[in-house]
């Protein structure tokens, strides 16, 4: 790479350094780091409603890793060919912001057949209802998982759906202000049958804020300033021209007695003695406190998780797997069936 040829905006951007404040970031663009972020948080999370949907649907689902790209509002939904569905949704919490999720109409017929074989795909009502089930099993769980990975309270809600005819009978505008875009595009596979190509869009805002809670940046700006203060010291301690500098000799330490040096203990193997809590949550909910004050002996609480579902596997409060719960002799286990590297990798970012 030929970095003369780059411009100092376009090195700082490579290097994923925040613009200064006379120059600001356009809204349209994401940085390599944003976008590496984002993507390893949409792989998560869509990777982890794949085994949700196929507890709740009965068959067995894949979903493919996003494909991203940044877009202008009205080439959001240019990509696929007329008619098609588009799916309404939002998140809240203290992360929050619209999502448009568009899906062609033959797909969506061909979710219907692989679903529910024998029903009439050309069934409006039918479509609509399996395509809220499946986006509504889809979404929640990827919010559960942002939630998880961010640490943040993230939820989601399905807004409204309909079936556009033409491009041109959607504008985007009247739900929303927002002129760009981030764009997953991404496949859904039921068993055998054909891929459903699904592309969701989230607006820049949204998707920096996501990022901006991963990614931990250098402050820069304070950097310079100590660079710049260094810079200050070594100019007032410069010998002055007429004075003769001050020459002593060198001091050199001893390398002959390194007795001390082989004793000491390895890094490595005082970490492997510190004790890691580790904890498995079947589930978690919320109740008022008059709730709490009736719960009594024998009374029932229904937690958030399905029958079924993966437990999640915590060392210090921190989500690593997921697992399935079983019996040892007496005693409950778990058995770990997915470790999340991928969260892992981007835990490590921020």
């Amino acid at each position: 790479m030929n970095l003369d040829k780059l411009s100092p905006d376009e090195i700082s951007g490579l290097l994923g350094r925040k613009k200064t404040e006379g120059n600001p970031m356009p809204a349209n663009s994401l940085l390599p780091t944003e976008r590496e972020a984002l993507m390893e948080l949409l792989a998560v999370s869509l990777g982890g409603s794949s085994k949700v949907l196929s507890e709740l649907l009965g068959k067995g689902i894949a979903i493919s890793p996003p494909v991203l790209a940044v877009k202008q509002r009205e080439d959001l939904l240019s990509a696929g060919d007329s008619p098609f569905f588009v799916v309404l949704g939002e998140y809240t919490g203290d992360v929050s912001g619209i999502q448009i999720l568009s899906i062609q109409k033959e797909d969506v017929q061909r979710l219907v057949q692989s679903i529910q074989p024998g029903s009439d795909a050309e069934d409006m009502e039918k479509q609509f209802q399996v395509l809220q089930q499946v986006v509504e099993g889809m979404f929640t769980s990827v919010s559960k998982s942002m939630a998880m990975v961010l640490e943040q309270d993230v939820a989601y809600s399905l807004s409204g759906m309909d079936v556009v005819d033409k491009q041109q009978d959607f504008p985007i505008a009247k739900f929303t202000s927002e002129e760009w875009f981030l764009e997953a595009a991404f496949h859904v596979k039921v068993d055998n049958s054909k891929p459903a190509s699904f592309e969701l869009g989230i607006p820049v805002g949204l998707a920096k804020q996501m990022a901006g809670v991963l990614i931990e940046e250098p402050d820069y700006a304070e950097e310079t300033q100590t660079m710049e203060f260094q810079t200050n010291n070594q100019t007032t301690t410069e010998p002055k021209k007429n004075e003769s500098p001050n020459i002593q000799s060198v001091q050199f330490s001893s390398f002959d007695d390194t007795s001390s040096v082989q004793g000491e203990p390895n890094n490595l193997n005082m970490l492997l003695d510190i004790p890691l809590q580790v904890t498995v949550e079947l589930g978690r909910t919320k109740r008022m406190v008059k709730e709490i004050l009736n719960v009594s002996h024998g009374s029932i609480i229904e937690l958030d998780k399905l029958a079924g579902e993966p437990v999640d596997i915590l060392i210090n409060n921190k989500v690593i797997a997921v697992g399935e719960v079983v019996v040892i002799d007496e005693n409950f286990g778990v058995r770990v069936t997915d470790i999340l590297s991928t969260a892992d990798r981007i835990s490590k970012l921020r």
